[in-house]
C-alpha cells in the first residue's frame, strides 16, 4: 500500500474530532500523512484576523490527537463544509469523517454536512465512531451485490487486509417472502456462493486464506440484518460501496446504506464507483 493522504475535516467540536484519533492510528499504520480541514464560519469566527483565529484553534486542537511529523499541511477553508470538504477531497486518497459532529449525521438528518459528502464525494469516505477502535484491524466485513459498483471496493479491502492480515468477510444477504418456494431459494443461493468462488478467485487471492462469504436468507431487510450480523460479530470496519455517481441514492431514509451507517456501531469505510483512486499505487 502507498503512502495515504488522508483529509479530516473538523467542526471544532469533540465529537467531530474523534475523527483524528482515527486518522493518528492511520498514520502509524499505514505510514498516512493527515491534512485537518476546518471550514470557516461566520457564526463561530468573525472580523479579519477570523482566518488567523481559525488557525490557531485548529492547531492547538491537532496538537491533541496527531504527531507532528504525520501532518502534511492544515486548511482553513472560507467554502461552505461541504464544499470545502469535496473540493479538497479530489486531491486526498481517503476522507475521515466522524458521524456524530455538530454538523455531522445527526441521525443522518437530511442536509447534515457527513452525509452529502458521502453523496458528493468521489474519494473514499470513512465514517467513524465514538470509541470503536479501527487498529488493530483483525476482522473486515465486505458488503456486496456482485454488481460493478460494488466490486469498485474490493481493491480497498484487499489493501486493507494485506497491510493489516485481517480476515475478510463477505456478504450478501438474500431477502426473501414467505411466498418464494424453497427450490427458487436453494438455487439462488447456489448461484450467489458460485459468485463470491469467482470473486474470491479473481480479486483476493492473494489473500484468499483469509476470506470468508455467506449470503444468507432473511426475511428481515438488509439493513436490519446486517445491523444484527454486525453486533454478532464485532468487525473493526464495514466496507460498502454507493449505487453511483449521486451516492447513496440520495440517501433516501431506507435505503441499505445509510441505515447501515445510522444504527451499526462500526466505522464505515463507503466508496463511490466513481472514484479512480488506487491505493496500491
Amino acid at each position: 500500500m502507498k503512502n495515504l493522504r488522508i483529509l479530516v475535516p473538523t467542526d471544532l467540536s469533540e465529537r467531530s474530532n474523534n475523527a483524528f484519533r482515527i486518522a493518528a492510528e492511520f498514520a502509524k499504520s499505514a505510514k498516512a500523512t493527515v491534512t485537518p480541514l476546518y471550514a470557516l464560519t461566520k457564526t463561530r469566527y468573525d472580523g479579519v484576523d477570523a482566518e488567523e483565529r481559525a488557525m490557531a484553534d485548529l492547531e492547538n486542537i491537532v496538537d491533541n490527537y496527531l504527531d507532528k511529523k504525520s501532518i502534511d499541511n492544515l486548511i482553513v477553508s472560507n467554502l461552505k463544509p461541504v464544499d470545502a470538504v469535496v473540493d479538497n477531497g479530489k486531491e486526498f486518497d481517503l476522507i475521515i469523517m466522524s458521524s456524530h459532529g455538530k454538523n455531522g449525521f445527526n441521525r443522518l438528518l437530511l442536509g447534515s454536512v457527513t452525509e452529502k459528502v458521502i453523496r458528493l464525494s468521489h474519494t473514499p469516505v470513512l465514517v467513524v465512531k465514538d470509541h470503536e477502535n479501527l487498529f488493530p484491524m483483525e476482522k473486515i466485513l465486505l458488503t456486496t451485490d456482485f454488481s460493478d459498483n460494488a466490486k469498485k471496493s474490493y481493491p480497498l479491502v484487499l489493501e486493507l487486509a494485506k497491510l493489516t492480515n485481517a480476515s475478510v468477510h463477505m456478504l450478501f444477504a438474500i431477502v426473501y417472502s414467505a411466498t418464494e418456494p424453497a427450490t427458487h431459494l436453494e438455487a439462488f443461493v447456489r448461484t450467489k456462493e458460485k459468485q463470491f468462488r469467482a470473486d474470491v478467485e479473481e480479486y483476493f487471492s492473494e489473500i484468499s486464506d483469509r476470506v470468508t462469504f455467506e449470503a444468507p436468507l432473511t426475511k428481515k431487510s438488509a439493513h436490519e440484518f446486517l445491523a444484527i450480523h454486525v453486533d454478532e460479530h464485532r468487525y473493526n470496519l464495514i466496507v460498502m460501496s454507493t449505487l453511483g455517481h449521486t451516492g447513496l441514492d440520495y440517501l433516501r431514509m431506507g435505503s441499505t446504506t445509510s441505515n447501515v451507517i445510522r444504527h451499526a456501531d462500526t466505522n464505515v469505510l463507503i466508496t463511490n464507483p466513481m472514484s479512480k483512486i488506487n491505493w496500491n499505487k
